[in-house]
């Protein structure tokens, strides 16, 4: 200890060590914080990726099936229109008559109330059972005029072909005579965009996408969202030929990343700051208290017994130290002058000690001398006692643990004789047990204190018919040991607090059990049944005031096997 002080240098060491672990310690966080910040910002980026390629194929998927079922609905609007004979006239007379001359052969053709062979009635009607239709164009392949009409424009005009140009929206339906297969043109159904733009804001959600319709003569029918170079565009094709492509811009889900990856390493930063001060901080103040701690300790090895550790300014553990050791220093000091004094005394105890042994031996045969003078002076009856009382004193010195049954009783009988003789007109008992129980271990000193408890505090001296009684029987599968008498009993409180007691099965030796266990007669005895019989013992007390008490153990069989 004194070579460690004498080589102690205070303070540099001290300091360079805490201050070394302040660092490292620092840098670790540092570390396991910016790589926890650069995780959660891989895992955001990761998401918004994964997010953005689902919300594409989302969407990819819905507008195929929009394309498709406009261009479906496209095709059966144009088929009406030369779904039978009367219409197809009706469509070559507009084209080959004039204006008065076409109104002229509607009125002269007498057609079926069911069908018109107008095309302005015909059109007019797609456009108002069709919302999504904006416009009709029907180019026949025989004519040199197209007729084209917008929904504004219902009754439409033709227009020389040469300067037809469809609308960029229309869906191309060939259609042909269906009675002769024969062909006859196309038919031009433009749909309104902001159909396919609702369906892809519904499944789009907040994010945004760019979606490019392209026709099967590789022309841009519809077209949401800027259009970039560097996107990856997920394509999908429809089952006639029109070809969807949908993106998610690459600037959203960068944007969103580091929009997220700033606020993450921004709080880590922040929280670096305020653990770093923390630390170092904590480190400071732990450093002044081991310096303080060490300081005090070489005082004292220098020879300052009575100083001690300032314990004001410690904390946790090395307030711990301190009381400690300060306790130590106490102790130390106050063993020092007892083993002086100890060593002072010894003698006088180990004299004291030699004259107070006495040899047992001595004091049976001593009660051994005077039992035979009292059988040499006809003095039997005392003789008796003295006998009685010998051999109760050779038990009671004996260090065996355990006994039988029969021996257990027996000692119980000589105890009983004993007090008996004090009171012969006053007390009586009686003692049986079973012959095959008679060599049955049991603890020793379990049975007699019941009957000490009797004789001590049972026996009501005013009566003339006091007794008790042990009982040992062999029932089926158990052992029934009942003791038994008809002194003063308990009260129900006394009563239910040894019930209480005796209902325990585990014992904790505290200073407050230690002496209820000391008081309590019954309360030895039941730990001690309970540590050698374990589970297949049990005791119960029955008691009433001035109706005795009676103990009944129940000992149950061992299992063979």
């Amino acid at each position: 200890m004194k070579v460690f002080m004498k080589n102690w240098q205070p303070n540099k060491t001290k300091q360079f060590r805490l201050h070394s672990l302040l660092r490292i310690y620092s840098l670790v966080m540092i570390i396991i914080i910016s790589c926890f910040a650069l995780l959660i910002s891989y895992a955001d980026w990761d998401m918004r990726e994964r997010e953005a390629n689902r919300v594409g194929q989302r969407v990819l998927a819905r507008t195929v099936d929009e394309v498709e079922y406009y261009y479906r609905e496209s095709t059966r609007l144009a088929q009406s229109l030369v779904d039978n004979q009367a219409r197809i006239e009706g469509i070559y007379k507009y084209f080959s008559l004039s204006t008065p001359d076409y109104f002229y052969w509607q009125l002269e053709r007498k057609a079926s109330p069911y069908i018109s062979v107008s095309i302005y009635e015909n059109i007019d009607d797609i456009y108002v059972r069709n919302d999504f239709v904006t416009g009709v164009s029907i180019v026949l392949q025989d004519s040199t005029d197209v007729f084209v009409s917008k929904r504004e424009n219902r009754g439409g005009q033709k227009i020389p072909a040469e300067s037809f140009k469809p609308d960029a929206n229309s869906f191309a339906v060939p259609v042909s005579d269906p009675v002769s297969d024969q062909a006859l043109g196309v038919i031009y159904i433009s749909v309104e965009p902001e159909v396919l733009y609702k369906a892809i804001d519904n499944t789009r959600g907040t994010i945004p996408v760019a979606v490019t319709v392209i026709a099967p003569y590789e022309t841009d029918m519809f077209y949401i969202g800027a259009k970039g170079t560097n996107e990856s565009w997920l394509v999908g094709t429809t089952a006639h030929g029109y070809q969807v492509r949908v993106a998610v811009p690459k600037d959203y889900v960068w944007s969103g990343t580091l929009a997220s990856s700033a606020l993450i390493l921004g709080l880590s930063a922040l929280f670096i700051i305020i653990l770093y001060m923390t630390l170092r901080r904590t480190f400071s103040d732990y450093q002044s208290q081991v310096v303080d701690l060490v300081d005090s300790i070489q005082a004292i090895t220098e020879g300052e017994h009575t100083k001690r550790i300032n314990t004001d300014k410690k904390d946790q553990e090395l307030l711990l130290i301190a009381e400690s050791t300060n306790d130590m220093l106490d102790r130390l000091e106050s063993n020092i002058h007892d083993i002086y004094q100890l060593e002072l005394n010894q003698k006088d105890a180990n004299m004291r000690a030699l004259q107070a042994q006495i040899n047992p031996h001595f004091m049976y045969n001593t009660l051994e001398f005077l039992r035979m003078y009292a059988v040499m002076e006809n003095q039997n009856e005392l003789a008796d006692i003295i006998y009685e009382f010998s051999s109760l004193l050779r038990n009671n010195i004996s260090d065996e643990r355990e006994t039988t049954l029969k021996q257990e009783v027996e000692f119980c009988r000589k105890y009983s004789y004993l007090c008996m003789v004090r009171y012969p007109k006053s007390i009586a008992y009686g003692f049986k047990i079973d012959p095959e129980l008679e060599e049955m271990r049991i603890p020793k000193f379990t049975l007699q204190p019941l009957v000490e408890n009797y004789f001590a505090h049972g026996v009501d001296h005013r009566r003339t018919d006091n007794v008790i009684s042990i009982k040992a029987l062999k029932k089926d599968g158990y052992v029934e040991i009942l003791v038994t008498d008809n002194g003063r009993g308990m009260s129900a409180e006394k009563l239910a607090e040894i019930q209480a007691k005796l209902a325990q099965r585990t014992f904790e030796h505290t200073a407050d059990y230690k002496e209820q266990r000391q008081s309590i007669g019954i309360v030895n005895i039941h730990e001690r049944f309970v540590l050698y019989f374990g589970d297949r013992y049990n005791i119960s007390v029955v008691s009433a005031e001035q109706k005795g008490v009676q103990y009944r153990i129940t000992i149950q069989d061992e299992e063979k096997g």
